[in-house]
């Protein structure tokens, strides 16, 4: 009894709370590189996450990104084409990567 006392009074606050001021969420541009099919990559990246996920990656090898679109295929089930997975490779590597491996991941 004493539960559902308690419960009772915890849902009867919380439907009375209120905040005093409008809550503001930030907003954060990622730009994004236009051409060379970006909007292959906007289709099947933005899907799951914002585009500053691949920004913050940094500059990556090609071996990279490859690896990381498999993953988003074969881990998470990305909806992507053989021939649409390696236009957004190439998207990346162009403009968020470089095309040796020298320095690894």
């Amino acid at each position: 009894m004493k539960k559902i006392i308690l419960l009772s009074a915890l849902l009867i606050s919380i439907s009375f709370a209120q905040v005093a001021q409008p809550i503001e969420i930030p907003y954060v541009d990622y730009p994004m590189v236009k051409g060379d099919h970006d909007e292959v990559a906007q289709q099947y990246c933005l899907i799951c996450h914002s585009w500053g996920y691949i920004l913050n990656q940094g500059k990556k090898s090609r071996p990279y990104w490859s690896g990381t679109v498999q993953k988003m295929v074969n881990e998470f089930k990305a909806p992507i084409s053989k021939e649409e997975q390696q236009t957004i490779i190439n998207y990346l590597v162009k403009h968020y990567g470089y095309e040796n491996s020298v320095s690894g991941h």
